[in-house]
């Protein structure tokens, strides 16, 4: 075990304090007897060896316990705690994204670039006869950015509303707006790709990114 050394150290501490306290007691009261060149030692030169080999026996135990020597004394390292495994790759923080809108049917709408009766009947869900006819137009009427046509109250597209199919995702061209994509796609909502995108009026596409299509 790791506390070995620790128990032998303190051990011999309590040796040593008992010995010098023996020692010291001793030579208070009475010195021991003895004849010239019997061997017995004096007092002072007693304490000096008590203290002495109390003080090797420190350095021993002490040295074996470091060196890992001795019978009985561990060297294994103590466990500090075992670290807690971390993911090599962290999820990265989200972009919080307004919820995207409801598509509601106004009943008016201004065109923008790359936007025409059809794309909105396709969007809205309304008979593109019907669109022209409100408005007083026919297949060769040309429209243009800016202008406001009214929208229908009721009717349905006659057939499958997307062009193309999604969610997806869609590069950027150039020339591309928010509202020319949603016509690409027939039935796409231009704010709910902003919405999908994060992105914030007047909704400037850069060529070569890619985008959600919701």
């Amino acid at each position: 075990m790791a506390t070995i050394p620790m128990r032998r150290l303190t051990s011999a501490a309590l040796i040593a304090c008992g010995l010098l306290i023996g020692a010291c007691t001793r030579s208070a009261s009475s010195a021991p007897t003895g004849t010239p060149g019997s061997g017995t030692t004096s007092p002072l030169t007693g304490q000096q060896a008590t203290m002495e080999a109390v003080r090797s026996a420190l350095l021993t135990q002490t040295a074996a316990a470091v060196q890992g020597g001795g019978p009985g004394i561990s060297t294994a390292t103590p466990s500090v705690g075992t670290p807690v495994a971390t993911s090599a790759a962290l999820p990265s923080a989200t972009r919080t994204l307004p919820p995207i809108p409801t598509l509601v049917v106004p009943a008016s709408y201004t065109l923008h670039e790359g936007e025409f009766p059809y794309c909105l009947a396709r969007r809205f869900n309304r008979n593109p006869d019907d669109i022209l006819a409100i408005n007083g137009m026919s297949n060769d009427t040309i429209v243009s950015p800016g202008q406001t046509l009214s929208i229908p109250t009721s009717g349905t597209f006659p057939g499958p509303r997307a062009l193309l199919t999604h969610p997806a995702t869609y590069t950027v061209a150039g020339g591309d707006t928010i509202y020319s994509v949603g016509c690409r796609y027939g039935d796409a909502d231009p704010i709910a790709i902003a919405a999908a995108n994060g992105l914030s009026s007047p909704y400037t596409l850069t060529p070569g990114t890619t985008i959600q299509i919701p």
